[in-house]
């Protein structure tokens, strides 16, 4: 079973006790006031890295969607994972990084994206946000920055608040953050979920990572975690 990020419920942001010290002072002086503010793990604790990183991956590269590459591109390579699932964070930066930077910037390839649950809780918050900021075509970007921030995530828990910080480390383009979290809310994000969904069972995937690699000479499904050699070599032979 994958190890899932610690998701808890939106908490409310934490209280801010000002602490006025009214100081009479001596002739034109006047007084200070001195505010002090206490948090317990509010907006200002939450530390999102990585944004250039990923925009020097991704930038640039089409996207409609789940899609990343360009739609000509011979090869078509299906990833179902789970943003959630602890392990998945590595095997996306040993495996489909690799993929993005290489074949997909190249041309040679396409990459779509499936959000798959691993866990029997379902689908979390994350995945409905993911799947909002492909309406921008930026959902990759936001795949990306959320592997990078899961530290994160388990420390503060991934909810609407940790989310929203992930969107403003993807909008050091034009990713309009507004326009996302009211995309969150539309009906179609359901229903892509639920196709994601049906999708990995009728491919009966295990809990791990899968891909499903397409091209003019067939296709060919690997699972439980497939190294890059593996889905390299499932590449040349569907090419």
């Amino acid at each position: 079973m994958a190890d899932p990020v610690n998701e808890e419920q939106p908490r409310r942001r934490p209280r801010v006790i000002g602490l006025l010290v009214l100081a009479l002072c001596v002739g034109l002086l006047g007084f200070a006031i001195v505010s002090l503010s206490v948090g317990n793990g509010g907006s200002e604790d939450i530390r999102i890295t990585g944004a250039e990183e990923v925009q020097s991956l991704v930038g640039g590269i089409p996207q409609d969607g789940p899609r990343l590459g360009s739609s000509d591109a011979p090869v078509t390579v299906q990833v179902f994972n789970d943003m959630q699932c602890d392990p998945c964070s590595d095997w996306n930066q040993q495996v489909v990084v690799p993929l993005i930077s290489g074949p997909v910037r190249s041309g040679d390839i396409q990459l779509v994206y499936h959000n798959f649950p691993m866990t029997e809780s379902g689908f979390f918050l994350g995945a409905y946000a993911a799947v909002a900021a492909a309406k921008q075509d930026y959902e990759w970007q936001f795949i990306q920055l959320f592997f990078l921030n899961q530290d994160e995530a388990k420390k503060h828990g991934a909810d609407q608040e940790f989310l929203d910080n992930i969107a403003r480390g993807v909008g050091v383009t034009n990713f309009n953050v507004e326009q996302w979290q009211r995309d969150m809310k539309d009906d179609d994000i359901q229903s892509t979920l639920e196709d994601d969904e049906k999708l990995s069972a009728e491919r009966q995937l295990p809990a791990e990572p899968a891909v499903v690699v397409g091209g003019p000479n067939g296709s060919k499904q690997l699972i439980d975690s497939p190294s890059l050699a593996d889905v390299q070599a499932a590449i040349s032979e569907v090419r």
